[in-house]
C-alpha cells in the first residue's frame, strides 16, 4: 500500500497512541507486540539476509514517524506541551520502544536520531514534573552513550546535549533520589 495510514503496523501504533485507559493497559500490550515485531532476533534467519534490513528500512520509512509523532508534537517548543499523567505514560512507552531500537537497530535508528535531532527533543522531557518520564529520557541517552559510537558522541557534544541533564541535576537540588543517582551513574560511566 502506498498510503502509510492503512498499514497494519501504523494501525497498531495509532491504537497504542489513542488508548483511552488512564493506565494505558491496551497500549502496554500493543507496545509489547510492536517490540516483538521489530526485534531483529525474532526475524527468521533465511538464506536471504537482506529481509531484516528491508523490513527495518520499511519500518523506518513508513512507520517511525507515526510512533514518534506524539513525542515530537509534545516537545516542539523546547518544553513539555502537555505534562499530564496519561501523556507522560504514553511518552514513556514510546521512549521505551525507542531505547529498544537504539540497542537493536544500529544504523537505522542512528540515521533517524541524527536527521530528526531526536535526542534533543527527548531531553526536553527531563523538565517533566513526572520523574519516571525524565528517567526514561535519561535512559534513552544512557543507551546511546553506552554504545561508545563516535557519531553519537560528536552529535551530543556539538549539540551541547549534556546541558538538559545538568540542568535537571541542578533543579533536583539536594534530593538524593533515583534521578540524582541515574545522572551520577551516567557521568561515572563516561569518566571510567
Amino acid at each position: 500500500q502506498s498510503d502509510d495510514d492503512v498499514l497494519l503496523i501504523n494501525v497498531v501504533i495509532e491504537q497504542m497512541i489513542c488508548d483511552t485507559d488512564p493506565e494505558l493497559g491496551g497500549a502496554v500490550q500493543l507496545m509489547g507486540l510492536l517490540r516483538t515485531l521489530i526485534d531483529p532476533e525474532n526475524m527468521l534467519a533465511t538464506t536471504n539476509k537482506t529481509e531484516k534490513s528491508e523490513f527495518l528500512n520499511f519500518f523506518y520509512n513508513h512507520c517511525m514517524h507515526v510512533l514518534t509523532a506524539p513525542l515530537l508534537t509534545n516537545t516542539s517548543e523546547d518544553k513539555c506541551e502537555k505534562d499530564n499523567y496519561q501523556t507522560a505514560q504514553l511518552l514513556a512507552l514510546i521512549l521505551e520502544l525507542l531505547t529498544f531500537c537504539v540497542e537493536h537497530h544500529t544504523y537505522h535508528i542512528k540515521n533517524y536520531i541524527m536527521n530528526k535531532d531526536l535526542l534533543r527533543r527527548v531531553l526536553v522531557l527531563m523538565n517533566s514534573k513526572h520523574t519516571f518520564l525524565a528517567l526514561c529520557a535519561l535512559r534513552f541517552m544512557r543507551r546511546i552513550i553506552g554504545l561508545k559510537d563516535e557519531f553519537y558522541n560528536r552529535y551530543i557534544t556539538k549539540g551541547n546535549l549534556f546541558e538538559p541533564v545538568i540542568n535537571a541535576l541542578l533543579d533536583n537540588g539536594t534530593r538524593y533520589n533515583l534521578l540524582n543517582s541515574a545522572v551520577i551513574e551516567l557521568f561515572e560511566f563516561i569518566r571510567v
